[in-house]
């Protein structure tokens, strides 16, 4: 994807996973792919690392043609675990007030 758009080298795995989450649902929402960008975008918007990755991806507008094939792969393969993914957040992150904070 986009350069610049690389978790940090110092964050856990489960870090970089909601990282990733974000940047795969802001990437098809410029693929137009968007009911599996809102599905994505609801487990991100739950993570202050997948705000972040969904932030970064706002400045690439011309992602097209396999990077938006293998985007929908990885977010039809993390939307299958979707109930995993929400419990974890929603227990280790409070999103109430706009910004996710850990608990």
């Amino acid at each position: 994807m986009g350069g610049g758009t690389q978790p940090k080298s110092s964050w856990d795995q489960m870090q970089t996973l909601e990282y990733n989450i974000g940047r795969i649902a802001g990437g098809l929402d410029l693929c137009r792919r968007y009911s599996l960008s809102q599905g994505m975008q609801s487990i991100a918007k739950l993570s202050p690392y997948g705000n972040l990755g969904m932030d970064k991806m706002r400045a690439f507008d011309a992602i097209r043609g396999g990077g938006c094939t293998s985007m929908a792969r990885e977010a039809e393969k993390l939307l299958g675990d979707k109930d995993k993914l929400l419990d974890y957040l929603k227990a280790k992150y409070d999103c109430s007030e706009g910004n996710c904070v850990e608990r």
